[in-house]
């Protein structure tokens, strides 16, 4: 006998297969106790953790705008830096030259450059990072909280 008639003559109804064990049905009035989620007790609900995200963006680059700046010494035989000053201030000149000792305007003026070009490298992740948290606290204040659901005790 043709298999392909064989198969022809047959139901093409299937059962579904079982790929999870069957439960057996709960009886009416009692419920099935679901055991508490381990990971519950030491996660962060997502509205916590933007907030904590907020607060370092906004304490970050607050500190890294307040930090000052230092750049590399004159000296060649000492490894020593040179205060630039911050991204608030910007270059401070005199206390670029005290720091130089006794330069010339041409190593003075290298350097006010070197500053600035140091300078404008840490406002690039400074201030991003401040008004980034800044935006997070508003948005955090602003924005409602989604009702927590009841639970059943």
């Amino acid at each position: 006998m043709n298999p392909e008639t064989e198969i022809a003559t047959q139901p093409t109804v299937r059962e579904p297969v079982v790929t999870a064990p069957v439960e057996p049905p709960v009886a009416a009035g009692t419920s099935r106790a679901e055991p508490p989620d381990p990971l519950a007790a030491i996660t962060l609900r997502p509205r916590a953790f933007a907030s904590v995200l907020a607060v370092a963006g906004l304490l970050l680059g607050l500190i890294l705008a307040l930090v000052p700046v230092h750049v590399a010494g004159l000296d060649d035989a000492e490894q020593t830096s040179v205060s630039c000053g911050n991204t608030i201030g910007g270059v401070e000149t005199p206390l670029l030259a005290d720091g130089l000792g006794n330069a010339d305007d041409a190593v003075l003026a290298t350097y006010v450059g070197t500053c600035q070009q140091a300078i404008s490298t840490r406002l690039l992740f400074a201030w991003p990072m401040f008004f980034a948290g800044v935006l997070g606290i508003v948005w955090l204040g602003v924005v409602r909280r989604e009702p927590e659901p009841l639970r059943a005790e």
